[in-house]
C-alpha cells in the first residue's frame, strides 16, 4: 500500500455529510477527484444495492459518466466515499470484497455513535488507515 495521507478540501467533507445526512437511512456514495493529490470534486452516485440501509452499489450509468467527467477534465479519481448511517467508519467485509479501485482512498462517513468521517486504502483485503489532511478552501465544493 501507499501514502497514508489524503488531502480534501472542507468543502468536499461538508458537501458528503449533507449528502449522508440527505440520505439516511439508507447509505450513500459517491466519486472524489481532483489533481496533484488534492481532493476538490466530489460526484453523487446513485445507490442500487438491493439493501441500501446496509450497502452501495453505485448506479452504473452514474459510475461511468462521472469517471468520463473526470477523464475529460484533466482531474484523476483520488477517492470513492459512502456513508454508514448506523454502523462505525470502518469498512464492512463487503466493503473490502468490493473495493476495485487500491489506487483510491476509501472515505466511509458514519452517524453513530457521532458524525465521523474516516479513510482507509483497501488492497488485497487489507484496510490500512489512512489519515485525512482537510485544507480550507474558499470556495464550495464542485458537485457534477
Amino acid at each position: 500500500m501507499t501514502d497514508n495521507t489524503a488531502s480534501i478540501t472542507r468543502a468536499v467533507v461538508e458537501a458528503i455529510e449533507k449528502q449522508a445526512a440527505a440520505a439516511r437511512p439508507t447509505e450513500c456514495c459517491g466519486l472524489l477527484s481532483g489533481a496533484n493529490g488534492l481532493i476538490t470534486g466530489l460526484h453523487p452516485l446513485r445507490n442500487m444495492a438491493e439493501q441500501p440501509e446496509i450497502s452501495y452499489f453505485a448506479a452504473p450509468e452514474d459510475l461511468f459518466e462521472a469517471m468520463v467527467g473526470i477523464r475529460e477534465s484533466g482531474r484523476k479519481l483520488l477517492g470513492i466515499y459512502h456513508s454508514h448511517p448506523k454502523t462505525a467508519a470502518y469498512p464492512s467485509p463487503k466493503d473490502v470484497e468490493m473495493a476495485f479501485y487500491p489506487e483510491a482512498v476509501y472515505f466511509i462517513i458514519s452517524f453513530e455513535p457521532r458524525i465521523e468521517l474516516r479513510a482507509f486504502r483497501i488492497e488485497d483485503s487489507r484496510i490500512e488507515n489512512v489519515a485525512i489532511n482537510l485544507i480550507a478552501d474558499e470556495g464550495a465544493a464542485r458537485r457534477e
